[in-house]
């Protein structure tokens, strides 16, 4: 199978993957070390290399050549063979901390940008599925346009998503939801807006008791979805 393999690389002109060099073998022995481990070997170089200069003292002062040569360099070693240690250690920590960040923001971009090319109705399916792992079921009954009656348990909500495209969210557009949520006996209102939620907006709906799909709980549902379609296998 080998030689195989090799052959159709030769026969289509692919270039051979050479093998690692000790540098590159170095770099990824060197990115599997958890960085709290080079703090831990810098605690035990100095403790070592200062029992060693130690050791050694005596007989330094008596005049072995030997002796003193080692009693120098456990003295220098025990100040910089720790404090590299502690310096790789402190840089991987960051170079962790900062691809985890990159990786959150790509995450967050792939996620805003799937957003924009959901239609209406992959929207609401969205919101609908992640809404009935609150308990929340869809009603059977007349409902005119985009609204949806829902139910959890004894109470029944309104999910109103024809403003989830508008830029801005108006205070008189929640007050229109909630009359249309009176009118067919929903004791509470849930509005969808990827737009911009202001703060009169926010305090209209707090004092109304109406809750408040926004943009970022919509990504993070969206990313939410995505991670579990991922995990699951073919």
């Amino acid at each position: 199978m080998v030689w195989w393999h090799g052959a159709i690389l030769q026969e289509s002109g692919m270039p051979r993957r050479q093998s690692s060099t000790p540098l590159e073998q170095a770099v990824l022995v060197r990115h599997l070390v958890p960085w709290w481990l080079y703090l831990l070997l810098a605690a035990f170089c100095w403790l070592g290399l200062r029992a060693i200069a130690q050791w050694a003292l005596p007989s330094s002062r008596i005049g072995d050549g030997s002796a003193t040569l080692l009693h120098s360099f456990a003295l220098v070693g025990q100040v910089l063979l720790p404090l590299a240690l502690l310096c790789a250690g402190v840089a991987d920590l960051f170079n962790r901390v900062s691809w985890r960040r990159l990786d959150r923001l790509r995450q967050e971009r792939a996620a805003d940008s799937l957003l924009e090319q959901l239609s209406w109705q992959e929207m609401r399916d969205l919101i609908e599925l992640t809404l009935e792992t609150e308990g929340y079921e869809p009603v059977i009954g007349p409902i005119s346009g985009s609204d949806l009656l829902l139910q959890r348990q004894e109470q029944k909500v309104l999910l109103v998503t024809e403003h989830w495209r508008d830029p801005v969210l108006e205070p008189a557009q929640l007050e229109r939801a909630v009359d249309r949520a009176d009118r067919v006996d929903a004791e509470g209102v849930i509005l969808v807006c990827g737009g911009r939620i202001g703060a009169p907006a926010r305090a209209a709906a707090r004092r109304r008791g109406i809750r408040l799909i926004d943009r970022g709980l919509m990504l993070q549902w969206l990313s939410q979805s995505e991670t579990t379609a991922g995990r699951q296998p073919d």
